[in-house]
């Protein structure tokens, strides 16, 4: 050691905007056990948020100061890294923040000393570094400057990018975290930090995600979890981390299910979906199609799902609202559809064939429509829906919301809906509304 390492780490970065997701690493370490792959988890401390007590991989925020440990980093330089993370500069910051935290709270330093030495932090030259770990948390410390006096360089070769997850909306603390994998170097071993972490385990991926453990994991855990237990050992792993391939973005948004809130991933119906009916992330509105549960999708547009997957649209407010497809002719939908009417039914559409046109018309007293392609009808103070062709035959017909610029289709929602211009929604025939593909 050439000298006292006292130098303080950069001023903090200031706080985002509320609702920004800040910058933040993780690290996925693994090694080979007897009983094949297992990966390093650490319990976090309670501190009062919905991390709190979750077993986690190790990560934390980037700090100013990671920039300039640049210099000291091998394998990757950062124009490799911003390549890699899709980002113009400054890629590098999350590999030295991933490594940084690494240390920091698990108690492992992807290092080399010396003249590309692996960095042995079991023998008694070790000491000294580890007793730096709790300094550099609390700031009192730069890992830069832990570098230059130890001679220290930062092997960010060893760390391979595989996951990129930010946090929903509405989440009170907000990351946006790019996962790496790393093999857990010889001459290393893991402790928690009793500060962060409160405590560690070493479990095969399949052990984790299984119904036995008890342990709470993060909806990212488990989905990187899940990824790594396709491989039996820390080689076939490797191989496939160094591989080329996209790493997608993964922003899940909250949503409602019978079990409470929860994260919704862009592979889930409702996906799409969410950002239309509760952009602020509140966690209000339900994941799952619920039957003949009034759904809103606007302040004027509700939604309510048959027993039999068929959707039924009403448009309108108190002064009056319209009707588009009454589906199901069963009694309990009809009559969920007018108790769901925020005011009285005038107006009966229909997308193609509905038979249950006839059947509401005799609750409601309502006119049943039958608009020609290009007719503009109003069907509420301030509503006005455009009638366009579709496809189906000369009785088919989708109508667009002008306003709200919500098409309804009659189509499931997994088939493919011609583009029309002023159309930002469709609300299908069956299943969650998506946003148009132009």
């Amino acid at each position: 050691m050439c000298g006292t390492v006292t130098h303080p780490r950069d001023i903090a970065a200031p706080m985002p905007a509320p609702g920004i997701p800040r910058p933040a690493a993780t690290i996925v370490v693994v090694r080979d056990a007897p009983g094949g792959l297992e990966v390093l988890l650490l319990r976090r401390a309670d501190k009062g948020d919905h991390n709190s007590g979750a077993w986690v991989f190790p990560g934390g925020l980037l700090d100013p100061a990671d920039r300039r440990c640049h210099a000291f980093c091998d394998g990757v330089d950062d124009a490799r890294a911003s390549a890699l993370l899709a980002l113009p500069d400054g890629a590098l910051d999350y590999y030295v923040a991933a490594i940084r935290e690494s240390f920091e709270e698990a108690g492992i330093l992807f290092a080399t000393a010396g003249a590309g030495q692996p960095l042995d932090m079991l023998v008694d030259s070790g000491t000294p570094l580890a007793a730096l770990r709790a300094p550099l948390h609390r700031g009192e410390v730069a890992l830069a400057e832990v570098c230059r006096d130890f001679g220290l360089r930062l092997a960010a070769g060893q760390l391979f990018y595989i996951a990129h997850w930010v946090t929903p909306v509405g989440r009170a603390k907000r990351f946006d975290t790019r996962f790496f994998l790393a093999v857990l170097p010889p001459g290393q071993a893991s402790s928690h930090d009793a500060l962060e972490t409160v405590d560690h385990v070493w479990l095969r991926p399949a052990q984790a995600l299984s119904a036995e453990n008890s342990r709470r994991l993060m909806t990212p855990t488990r989905s990187v979890l899940a990824t790594i237990g396709r491989f039996d050992d820390a080689a076939a792993l490797l191989a496939w981390a160094r591989s080329p391939r996209e790493v997608v973005t993964v922003a899940p948004r909250l949503g409602r299910d019978r079990d409470g809130v929860r994260p919704v991933q862009q592979h889930e119906p409702a996906w799409e979906e969410l950002a239309l009916v509760d952009p602020q992330g509140r966690g209000t509105a339900w994941c799952e199609l619920r039957p003949d549960e009034p759904a809103p999708l606007t302040a004027r547009v509700l939604r309510v799902a048959a027993g039999d997957g068929s959707n039924s649209y009403l448009l309108g407010d108190a002064s009056g609202c319209t009707v588009i497809d009454p589906g199901s002719v069963d009694d309990r939908h009809l009559e969920a559809l007018i108790a769901a009417a925020p005011g009285p039914v005038r107006a009966i559409l229909s997308t193609g064939d509905q038979p249950a046109a006839q059947a509401l018309q005799q609750r409601t007293g309502a006119k049943v429509m039958q608009p020609a392609a290009g007719d503009d009808l109003t069907v509420a103070s301030g509503l006005t829906l455009r009638v366009l062709p579709a496809a189906g035959g000369a009785a088919h017909r989708a109508y667009l919301l002008v306003e709200e610029k919500i098409l309804f289709s009659g189509a499931p929602s997994d088939l493919t809906v011609p583009a029309h211009p002023g159309v930002d929604w469709i609300a299908p025939g069956r299943g969650f509304a998506r946003a148009a593909r132009h």
